[in-house]
């Protein structure tokens, strides 16, 4: 059994990130990785012995190939498959997998709590993060001293009180959200709705509007913004490529000269949707603390902790992230339930047991309900609501990483620490008190760190909102809704259809 702590002091070159994307020719896109290693194979056989004989994770299992080349894993990255290739290295070779040239993954409990519990800050991997067009750095690619300034500035924006002001705006959106429904299903024969873009549009209004004090497109009064939601998507996406491919450094030239130019139409465009809505905002009389008298356009004035441009890169990147993933965590939940009446109707029973009325789901009614956030929970573990192309690691001053770091995706599905693994137990997650709790699939560890309140109370509202006016029914089989590929984050997939029936609906 490999030492795991003296593999968390082992001292390695930081690792890459692991996800990428490639809309383009994914087939091209590998050849040009594939011959970027052939330079020079003179250098490289050299490395090639020492990552297989002497390199400290040399003594941990895993592929050879992939602790010599990163061939593989770029492969996989641009297949966007990587998520559960992993999954299946861990299967193979155990909690503690050396891959990846020159890095590992572990899926040890004692090594998450090392790094997310015990180094709460740690140093961000930099290397292949694409530059904002503003030039500015967001909580996400900010380290050391820039992040905790841009942490101090924006922290209060997620405390309870902040939350408590956000409440009627999740809580109108959820009303707005079931007029969809509602209009969508009268527009067909049989009731049929795309759940997926239903709440893509509930979850995109609302993130814009808590991030500009309006919301950017409005969509709800027409269908007309499945352009704008795609390109925030894309813009995510076109952070994984060049993260995959600058670290193959004789692809610059080629990242240069095109991926760049090609998306830059569409990340400007976002830019200045952002930038526009951002100066209407600070015009606004209604801007107050927790960003008052911390604003300023150069961050020369002493006792300044965020610049304009700060602002618009921080709040530009949640859109990004919350929209995307509450809406991939509210289409899977959704279908995850209907997959298995029996846990739909525990929930239906919950829901309408407890609350008489639409009007009384709001984000505090909610809260009170086990079995909701019991199936919330049990959905993030299936598609984790955390971007995972940016990895965390520990570094020593010399930018060199401790083996100890792995992507939070995997550690979810690793038959070592779960039981049934690949199915939704929402049962793992209630209370032990609760007779419905089953000791046996639950975890002894607490993930940390990864609820964002904001985010569950979204979930929250919208979900129960929807269980409460609706019997919805999945129109046949779509075990395809799980064949999503893993880029910045899982992909939207609109493929759950629903049926509301005429009779089904509560007023």
């Amino acid at each position: 059994m490999p030492d795991l702590a003296a593999a968390s002091r082992a001292e390695v070159p930081l690792a890459a990130p692991p996800w990428g994307i490639c809309d383009f020719s994914q087939k091209h896109l590998s050849m040009l990785v594939l011959a970027e290693e052939r330079v020079e194979p003179s250098r490289y056989s050299s490395s090639i012995i020492y990552l297989v004989s002497f390199h400290p994770l040399a003594k941990f299992p895993g592929p050879k190939w992939w602790a010599v080349s990163r061939i593989t894993g770029a492969y996989d990255v641009i297949e966007g498959d990587l998520w559960a290739v992993l999954d299946g290295l861990h299967e193979k070779y155990g909690a503690h997998s050396s891959n990846r040239a020159p890095s590992n993954d572990n899926h040890h409990p004692a090594a998450w709590k090392y790094i997310y519990v015990t180094k709460p800050v740690l140093m961000k991997d930099t290397y292949g993060l694409t530059p904002p067009v503003n030039g500015a750095h967001s909580l996400f690619t900010a380290e050391g001293g820039t992040h905790r300034r841009l942490r101090g500035a924006l922290v209060n924006g997620f405390a309870d009180r902040s939350l408590r002001d956000q409440k009627p705006i999740a809580e109108g959106y959820g009303n707005q959200l079931i007029a969809l429904f509602r209009r969508e299903a009268a527009k067909s024969a049989d009731g049929t709705v795309v759940i997926q873009r239903m709440y893509g549009y509930a979850t995109f209004d609302t993130v814009t509007n808590l991030s500009f004090g309006e919301s950017l497109l409005n969509t709800f009064e027409s269908d007309t913004g499945n352009d704008e939601i795609r390109d925030f998507f894309l813009h995510a996406k076109f952070s994984t490529i060049r993260n995959c491919l600058s670290r193959f450094s004789q692809l610059d030239i080629f990242l240069r000269l095109f991926l760049f130019r090609v998306s830059r139409k569409t990340r400007e465009r976002n830019w200045r949707l952002t930038t526009e809505k951002i100066n209407r905002w600070l015009t606004r009389s209604d801007l107050l603390a927790p960003l008052v008298g911390k604003l300023d356009e150069t961050g020369g004035v002493k006792g300044i902790i965020i610049i304009k441009a700060e602002l618009t890169t921080n709040q530009l990147a949640f859109v990004i992230a919350d929209c995307q993933l509450t809406t991939v965590a509210l289409a899977m939940v959704t279908y995850l339930l209907l997959r298995d009446p029996p846990k739909w109707q525990q929930l239906v029973e919950e829901i309408r047991g407890h609350l008489t009325s639409n009007d009384q789901i709001t984000v505090l009614s909610t809260q009170e309900l086990a079995y909701l956030e019991a199936v919330n929970d049990g959905t993030m573990r299936f598609r984790h609501p955390t971007p995972i192309s940016f990895r965390d690691a520990s570094l020593q001053k010399d930018r060199r990483s401790t083996a100890s770091e792995f992507p939070a995706i995997n550690i979810q599905t690793t038959p070592t620490l779960w039981v049934e693994q690949h199915a939704f137990h929402p049962e793992r997650f209630l209370p032990q008190s609760d007779p419905r709790f089953h000791a046996v699939l639950s975890w002894p560890a607490k993930l940390p760190g990864f609820k964002v309140k904001m985010f569950l109370a979204k979930a929250r509202v919208f979900l129960a909102k929807v269980v409460w006016n609706f019997d919805l029914v999945m129109l046949e089989n779509q075990e395809d809704c799980l064949d999503q590929k893993v880029y910045l984050l899982f992909e939207p997939k609109p493929l759950v259809k629903l049926s509301i029936p005429g009779d089904a609906t509560r007023m």
